[in-house]
């Protein structure tokens, strides 16, 4: 395991705040914040909006018809953090690679992080997720790396430059279960991530920029 305490939290999204590029032009992140059975205390999940890489565009997967075996899974979690680095944890760590039938590569699409006009950033393109899960109070189930109060790394987890902690079934995401029974899904990556990656979560040998397969480039 190389993604420090990589697991899923099931709690129940309260509000959100989203940084824009005139608060933080460097490395803005929405904060979505939310609560579990666990404790009556409000945890948050740094979710990345901009890569402080050259190419800073992040590669957004929107999926509001979700369906995956995971779900059942997911269903029967109690509410809190789970550790998935265990042999004997409930479920699998999820790769976006690897795990059959969880994301269509292709499908997704490469946005900036906040520019003027409407529908074309991943802001615009995150808040009607995010804010049908809050008012229609859904469960989420957040992938990603826990920091005690919180969690971060809600993003794809592989295939970055050797600096950046790379693994393989170690990949975030933020999925959400509505009262009518439907899931919702949502999946980034950083557009300068590279694929196929090895056993290690490195990008091998002739792998291409997210951006480049996309055609973002």
């Amino acid at each position: 395991m190389t993604i420090p305490n990589y697991g899923v939290w099931a709690a129940q999204p309260t509000h959100y705040t989203a940084q824009t590029e005139k608060q933080d032009p460097k490395s803005p992140h929405i904060y979505l914040y939310f609560r579990d059975d666990t404790s009556s205390r409000q945890h948050q999940a740094a979710i990345n909006v901009k890569s402080t890489d050259k190419d800073t565009r992040l590669v957004f997967w929107l999926n509001r018809d979700f369906s995956h075996p995971i779900t059942q899974s997911l269903s029967d979690l109690d509410g809190g953090f789970t550790l998935l680095n265990t042999d004997n944890a409930p479920l699998q760590g999820l790769d976006f690679i690897r795990t059959e039938g969880l994301v269509d590569i292709n499908a997704g699409k490469v946005l900036p992080h906040d520019i003027p006009g409407p529908n074309n950033d991943i802001l615009d393109s995150l808040d009607p997720i995010l804010s049908d899960a809050i008012s229609e109070k859904a469960r989420m189930y957040i992938f990603g790396s826990s920091y005690g109060t919180g969690i971060h790394d809600v993003h794809m987890n592989q295939g970055s430059l050797p600096r950046f902690e790379n693994g393989v079934y170690e990949d975030g995401a933020l999925l959400f279960e509505f009262g009518d029974g439907h899931w919702e899904a949502v999946f980034l990556a950083f557009a300068s991530q590279r694929i196929p990656t090895d056993d290690n979560g490195e990008a091998v040998q002739g792998s291409q920029e997210l951006a480049v397969i996309l055609g973002g480039d």
